[in-house]
């Protein structure tokens, strides 16, 4: 008997996005990232954001530095934040 192309294969169910998983798991980019990546845009935007963060940290450093409470570290933010 031949086998017929079916979607209910269970060798096709297997393998199907269990490589994408294993990738995601693993930490590697996705295609979309890849390219996301390479736009001078999205780039630029980052660094605008990431300095916008940077500044306002110091702000709120200087403050407490007045009022003698802890500095304030705020993370910069990745393309991979916003990308899932």
């Amino acid at each position: 008997m031949s086998k017929k192309k079916s979607y209910m294969n269970n060798e096709n169910i297997l393998a199907e996005n269990f490589f994408s998983k294993l990738a995601k798991l693993l930490g590697f980019p996705s295609k979309a990232e890849k390219l996301l990546k390479k736009d001078k845009k999205i780039v630029s935007g980052f660094k605008n954001l990431n300095k916008g963060v940077q500044d306002i940290e110091d702000a709120m450093n200087k403050t407490a530095k007045e009022f003698g409470l802890k500095k304030v570290k705020l993370s910069k933010y990745k393309l991979s934040d916003f990308i899932k």
